[in-house]
């Protein structure tokens, strides 16, 4: 069997230099055949989501609680709600993936376990279908500690301002402007539901962004000693990667990757709250609460959740209805039920 390892540094000058040409999104990370050893790959719409996930991340990090006017608000609203649960979910597992693939022993383990086309293929084939194949892999306690430290270092600054934010709702309540109502309470709704289905088309820089995001990792922490679902998912597809199995082309069979239930759970009711605390917020104060809570706050914690959520966090299985082929006998009611009564029931965070 072929060893990589002379080669694993080399593979990481080469996944850095590509990077900048990648946040143009007209190429994949690394350009080569998928035969040749030295490429790693990952599709184009991968690397514009983790430039989403890592945009939107910085800057709902940098989100002030220092209002002083209705515009000022409005403004950061429109900061803090921007990103689609989807794209965000699989920019935190392909942006989880390209940490992973800085560990040069993890890159050269993964090589190690499949020498011919048909063994990467088979390899990859089995990771698809079992992320936690991945931690079978040597050197994966290392890499999965690397990206939960990075993961988490990107959601800490988020749930912070998010707090202060919150905080900020209250403390602005001493300024007249604050408790003035919005002027167009169900056009800012809508506002924020647009921003919140956009997809994040990428933008120039995107690429120096993710570089020295890559260069400037923080040191791996000591880990919880497990490894969660999305973390896994984040090595599998890196392991995809190096198996130069993970391309446009193949993009069906990795995208089970980029999902998880309860993360994608945790952020599409985070987009719920959101949209329920905004269409009641007729004040402005009562907008940054909603913007500190639901856009932040939810969001944070949804990507800290996301790395710290127990290995064995296994998606509901599905309900199965049968159908049946004799009618089934219902007994009449003895009485017609009750009317229920009907009660207007108004959320006011």
């Amino acid at each position: 069997m072929a060893s990589f390892g002379g080669q694993a540094m080399h593979h990481r000058r080469l996944y850095k230099s590509v990077l900048l040409g990648a946040v143009a999104f007209a190429a994949c990370l690394g350009l080569a055949s998928a035969s040749d050893r030295g490429s790693i790959a990952l599709p184009t719409e991968m690397v514009s989501a983790a430039a989403a996930f890592a945009s939107y991340m910085d800057q709902a990090g940098d989100v002030r609680a220092d209002f002083h006017d209705a515009e000022s608000v409005h403004q950061r609203l429109k900061v803090g709600v921007a990103y689609e649960p989807i794209q965000f979910e699989e920019g935190m597992i392909a942006y989880g993936a390209l940490v992973a693939l800085q560990d040069p022993g993890f890159i050269e383990a993964v090589g190690r376990r499949a020498n011919t086309r048909e063994e990467r293929q088979a390899l990859a084939a089995q990771l698809e279908a079992d992320p936690a194949q991945a931690l079978r892999i040597n050197g994966a306690g290392d890499a999965a500690r690397g990206v939960e430290s990075a993961l988490i270092s990107l959601a800490e600054p988020v749930t912070h301002a998010g707090k202060a934010v919150k905080q900020a709702a209250y403390d602005v309540q001493h300024d007249a402007w604050s408790k003035d109502r919005v002027v167009n309470l169900q056009g800012r709704l809508r506002e924020v539901k647009s921003l919140s289905a956009a997809r994040y088309a990428g933008e120039q820089g995107d690429g120096a962004r993710l570089s020295r995001a890559m260069l400037q990792l923080p040191q791996p922490g000591q880990g919880t000693g497990t490894v969660s679902p999305v973390v896994a998912r984040s090595l599998a597809l890196a392991a995809v990667a190096v198996l130069g199995e993970a391309r446009s082309e193949t993009l069906p069979q990795v995208q089970p990757l980029l999902s998880e239930y309860y993360s994608a759970d945790c952020l599409h009711m985070a987009k719920l709250n959101l949209f329920q605390c905004m269409a009641v917020a007729e004040p402005h104060y009562e907008n940054v609460f909603c913007l500190g809570q639901h856009a932040l706050i939810d969001t944070g914690q949804c990507v800290a959740g996301a790395v710290t959520a127990s290995p064995n966090r296994f998606a509901p299985a599905p309900r199965v209805i049968l159908a049946s082929t004799a009618p089934v006998p219902v007994a009449a009611p003895s009485r017609a039920p009750a009317k229920p009564a009907h009660h207007r029931h108004r959320h006011r965070s």
